[in-house]
């Protein structure tokens, strides 16, 4: 993103942050995972992948907060929201690209089970970044994966800068979380799903202040440090 972009993102936002109490309830998707769906959506990972939690205890139990993962498959939030339902009774929303969103019914089916917000993949979609203020000042919690895209390789990519903008305009915790097997488990292009054991690790929440124009530089290196405790946790679960 260049820098032009990031300050003409960063004042629509700053000018429209008026605009983020007026949006109506029924403009984000009120779709959950009911409580008897959870358990049956984790007794399958439990049985199928041996889904492995660890530090569910940095999970908030109120309060906003925005879950940042690496992403390897389709699999990613429909388990990570699972998950995150089961330890704290809460839903979260997700990001997800618009063009999967609308790929199928199928995948609009699995997205809308996710609570997902769809953002256009192509653009800085402020109107989506704006429904995400809402619900981090309502204590909700969002759940995104910084790289946009599923690996390719397995191996965590380059980020985009909406994770760092996020945080340093809504001040909001960032619970850093690794996920692996999923990659082995539904990799690109494959219509099977295989019984490999998935893991996932939460890191300590992550809490920057508030910037009303943070620089490119600032943001960059709130990415990258975002960034490098994802790819810690992922390393500790890779060698676990």
């Amino acid at each position: 993103m260049a820098l032009r972009e990031i300050r003409r993102l960063l004042k629509n936002i700053e000018s429209d942050l008026f605009t983020v109490n007026h949006f109506p309830s029924s403009d984000i998707k009120s779709y959950h995972l009911k409580y008897w769906l959870v358990f049956i959506v984790n007794l399958y990972l439990k049985f199928y992948h041996r889904v492995e939690v660890v530090n569910s205890n940095y999970l908030p139990k109120k309060g906003g907060g925005v879950i940042a993962s690496n992403h390897l498959s389709h699999l990613d939030g429909i388990i990570i929201n699972a998950v995150t339902a089961y330890h704290t009774r809460r839903k979260i929303n997700f990001l997800a690209a618009e063009d999967v969103y609308n790929k199928n019914f199928l995948f609009k089916f699995l997205c809308d089970l996710a609570n997902c917000i769809p953002v256009k993949r192509s653009t800085s979609d402020r109107v989506a970044l704006l429904k995400v203020i809402k619900l981090l000042k309502n204590d909700k919690l969002v759940g995104l994966f910084p790289e946009g895209q599923r690996s390719r390789d397995g191996n965590i990519g380059e980020a985009k800068m909406g994770v760092a903008i996020m945080a340093l305009k809504s001040g909001t915790p960032i619970i850093p979380l690794a996920i692996c097997g999923t990659f082995e488990a539904f990799p690109r292009k494959t219509k099977m799903i295989k019984p490999i054991k998935v893991k996932l690790k939460f890191g300590k929440p992550l809490k920057f202040e508030i910037e009303k124009k943070p620089s490119k530089e600032r943001i960059k290196e709130v990415k990258d440090e975002i960034m490098n405790e994802i790819q810690k946790l992922y390393n500790q679960i890779k060698t676990s």
